[in-house]
């Protein structure tokens, strides 16, 4: 099995902290996987100062899927300016660290010229290589601002009806397209259930094969104060679903 896409499951989950009337945003999160328990934990961040912003997030595994990753961690990095109520990236950093094993990507946006340069340092037993290049499409926004700019386009209701595209970079590697929609049809009483929630419920479409989703189709619901507080990825192979849950948030203002 592929236990690093653990790792990836706990990125996405603290995106969803919506709103900027605060100054900064911790939040944990815990991911379970059916008969295996707890597999992972995140920790989330986000402070704006003065026009600007930083988020991190950081992602380990745990138990089973910590082994199997040699002790991987992975780490992302947005900062950049808080624009028209929306947060524009001037960089993306993605840290990758497992065994004795280490890779950094850097994503600078030039947003006049409407193109992303991606520099990759990798160090393996010591030996440094870098490399550079432009990425082959633009994107005005990063996978995590994307998530945070959510609410300004669609407004407090999340209420999507139509799939909608969006192309962030970080997201689907050839060409950065994902998709967002609330939950229809015969599926979305189902949802509701299992995440507890009338309202505000995303459907998150990866547009690429994770595990057994075809699509990689999430479900996830933000609560009152625009957080995140549970992500589902249903029937994942033999195990059951992927479970992610807010453990603890801290909201300063």
């Amino acid at each position: 099995m592929k236990y690093f896409l653990f790792v990836t499951l706990l990125f996405l989950l603290p995106f969803q902290l919506f709103g900027f009337d605060f100054k900064s945003i911790t939040a944990d999160y815990d991911v379970s996987y059916g008969i295996l328990g707890k597999v992972g934990h995140a920790k989330a961040t986000i402070e704006i100062k003065k026009g600007a912003y930083k988020i991190r997030i950081e992602a380990k595994g745990k138990g089973i899927a910590s082994v199997f990753s040699r002790g991987r961690i992975e780490v992302y990095e947005s900062t950049g300016l808080v624009v028209e109520g929306k947060l524009l990236p001037t960089l993306f950093v993605k840290d990758r660290l497992w065994g004795d094993k280490k890779e950094r990507k850097r994503y600078f946006f030039n947003h006049d010229k409407k193109s992303v340069t991606m520099i990759v340092t990798s160090v393996n037993g010591g030996k440094v290589h870098e490399a550079k290049e432009v990425i082959p499409f633009y994107a005005k926004e990063d996978i995590l601002t994307l998530f945070f700019n959510l609410e300004s386009t669609f407004g407090k209701s999340l209420l999507i009806e139509n799939k909608t595209d969006f192309i962030a970079v970080g997201a689907n590697n050839q060409n950065g397209t994902m998709s967002v929609q609330t939950p229809s049809g015969k599926n979305a009483d189902e949802i509701k259930k299992l995440l507890n929630r009338d309202e505000r419920l995303l459907m998150i479409i990866l547009n690429q094969k994770f595990f057994a989703s075809k699509n990689g189709e999430f479900f996830i619901n933000v609560n009152d104060d625009g957080i995140c507080d549970r992500l589902i990825l249903k029937d994942v192979v033999m195990y059951g679903d992927l479970v992610g849950k807010i453990k603890n948030v801290e909201i300063k203002k």
